[in-house]
């Protein structure tokens, strides 16, 4: 199926919605270069049926394309739901009843798909720094084209707990395919979590640089690349090697070019240099009204000193005649006396960016700097520094508001969450951020093991907490009500027991002795949190608990869910979560000693909510 040229009449139906599907799936077009010579873009229904969850192809079947081994492994695992859980880590957390912010601990494969009810098309800036697959710092294995026993036979890529963790050394026959299909599947899901004005940066080396944007060019369609930023990350240059490698690059890719705009840069001190003049107004520049080479106007001009110009003139006379007559021309004093336009400071809305980054966005060295500073010593090497990702919010989330929602997944340090909360100390915004890292072990021997973080977790949290305090105390007053703390989850096996996914397979003799579907270590937060993940309901949701007649209801932003996993409930209990006018409710199996006395429960909310049949069995649900 193609889509044609756009004809000099209204769009069909049809046209309206091949575009619609375009901005859903742009990976499923594809460009074909027809008999005359023009390009056109056709559905690849493959891609598609994929994209709905149809089979993937198998490898003898692949066709044209970015193509490397266990590419549609990699697809399947983007495609496959988890079982995973997200359980609630309340002791390293900050401000626990009231943050906004989530730091997540584990394969952020995992996390992402758990994040998809709650976030679906939420998050306005994504921001990456994955592994750059030096040889040394890739650890992500999801053995998407080997069983897991061949993938150990193999490259003895599983230690002995089970974690799928190993590096990517070159000497793998699959160095570059096992990055490809890490990043890849991690990338179709996130795309999802971007809303339809959201944006991704990433940032990358000359290793996987141009595998990347084939990947991204893919993922989020070739119309929506906006530029990759050349950055020096250092301010020194080394005299080693071939040639001296000084910077990086960071790709950034809309979700939908047509909804996306970037935002500006605040003014460099050079470019604020350049408002040295002032009036009534204020601070102002000059801008070039007479000049030969661009001016395209001809008129007289008698200026201060008696001289007559005639141009060539950028704008027209009548333009000219109006600025001066509001005192926005500068006339010179020397020479023949040249006006210029008067170009005010409180007027700039900043510079756009450009696709060279100098080191006064900040340098790996500054970096590191920022984090010794925050431990009092040495435990992360090159971490990004602050203001590259200050930077790079205000591209991103600008034009969105104050309390956008950012998502780092390959966290590190947490660079992105100190940014945030700078960012915000500084203007009072109300961004907000969710940080994911897998649990990687520092090395042993190292600065970081020494001073007790035995993993990158344990030092990404540890920062956030320094930084906010920090963040807090120089802001003063003003800092208040700024937001420095965050809610810390870790990802589990699901919280019921295997009979609650597969109850058909209980032995009759098993039915009484496995009534109880929930796992005996799992908390009420657990449960509760378990629930808010499968259901969608935001992780940052303000929480609460009440009593009600010795019954302890778990109530989410005053009613989008509660929870009372008590053993038996009450009327008064059930009245006051009716009181609430909830979307959603949970109980325990174990509050209803019979079918009857459950009946008797959703009577009660039919008669106490006006729910009818329907109703009840959509909002209620039993663990």
């Amino acid at each position: 199926m193609e889509i044609k040229k756009q004809p000099m009449t209204s769009a069909t139906h049809s046209e309206f919605t091949l575009e619609a599907l375009r901005q859903i799936a742009p990976s499923a077009f594809t460009e074909v270069r027809g008999a005359d010579g023009e390009l056109t873009q056709k559905v690849d229904f493959k891609v598609l049926r994929e994209l709905l969850g149809d089979a993937i192809a198998d490898a003898d079947e692949e066709s044209f394309g970015f193509q490397w081994v266990g590419k549609q492994e990699a697809k399947r695992a983007a495609a496959e739901p988890t079982r995973q859980t997200l359980r609630p880590v309340v002791d390293d957390s900050v401000d626990w009843d009231t943050t906004e912010n989530l730091y997540i601990e584990g394969d952020n494969l995992e996390v992402l798909k758990l994040l998809q009810r709650a976030y679906l098309g939420k998050v306005k800036m994504i921001y990456i720094d994955p592994p750059y697959n030096t040889g040394n710092d890739f650890v992500y294995e999801d053995d998407f084209a080997m069983s897991g026993e061949e993938m150990d036979e193999a490259m003895g890529n599983v230690d002995e707990k089970g974690n799928r963790l190993r590096r990517n050394l070159d000497s793998n026959p699959r160095y570059h395919s096992d990055w490809c299909s890490m990043i890849y599947s991690r990338l179709l899901v996130a795309r999802t979590l971007l809303a339809n004005d959201g944006v991704i940066f990433i940032s990358i080396d000359d290793n996987e640089v141009h595998h990347l944007r084939k990947i991204c060019d893919e993922v989020f369609g070739v119309g929506n690349f906006v530029t990759e930023i050349a950055w020096r990350r250092t301010d020194n240059q080394p005299n080693i090697g071939k040639i001296a490698r000084v910077k990086e690059y960071i790709l950034i890719y809309a979700k939908n070019s047509a909804d996306y705009s970037l935002g500006r840069l605040s003014l460099s001190e050079k470019a604020r240099a350049e408002y040295r003049y002032s009036d009534a107004k204020g601070s102002f520049r000059r801008g070039i009204l007479l000049d030969k080479t661009r001016g395209r106007k001809f008129y007289p001009k008698q200026t201060k000193l008696g001289n007559i110009l005639n141009g060539p003139w950028m704008v027209s006379e009548e333009i000219f005649d109006k600025l001066d007559a509001n005192d926005e021309i500068y006339w010179t004093e020397s020479g023949d006396g040249q006006p210029y336009k008067k170009i005010y400071l409180k007027e700039n809305k900043g510079q756009i960016p450009s696709d060279f980054w100098g080191i006064e966005f900040g340098t790996n060295q500054r970096g590191s700097l920022e984090v010794e500073d925050l431990f009092k010593q040495r435990i992360f090497d090159f971490p990004k520094p602050v203001s590259l990702l200050c930077n790079l919010i205000n591209v991103g989330v600008s034009n969105f508001g104050d309390d956008s929602l950012i998502l780092d997944f390959f966290s590190g340090s947490a660079t992105t969450a100190h940014a945030v909360m700078q960012l915000n100390a500084e203007d009072g915004g109300k961004r907000k951020y969710i940080c994911v890292q897998l649990p990687e072990e520092t090395p042993e021997g190292s600065e970081a093991r020494k001073a007790g973080y035995n993993t990158i977790c344990e030092i990404g949290k540890e920062r956030i907490r320094r930084a906010g305090k920090k963040i807090k105390e120089e802001a003063g007053l003003m800092g208040q009500d700024l937001d420095t703390g965050f809610r810390v989850f870790r990802t589990d096996l699901s919280n019921m027991k295997e009979v609650y996914f597969k109850p058909a397979k209980l032995q009759q003799q098993d039915l009484f002795a496995q009534v109880d579907s929930v796992k005996a270590d799992r908390s009420e937060l657990d449960l509760l949190f378990g629930c808010m993940v499968d259901w969608g309901v935001e992780l940052s949701y303000p929480l609460r608990t009440e009593e009600v007649n010795g019954k302890h209801l778990h109530i989410v932003n005053e009613g989008a869910l509660v929870a009372c996993f008590d053993k038996e409930i009450s009327v008064e209990a059930v009245s006051r979560i009716a009181e609430l006018k909830p979307l959603r409710v949970i109980f325990r199996e174990e509050c209803f000693a019979t079918d009857a006395d459950k009946l008797n429960i959703y009577e009660k909310f039919k008669q106490f909510c006006g729910w009818n049949d329907e109703e009840v069995y959509k909002r209620i649900h039993v663990l």
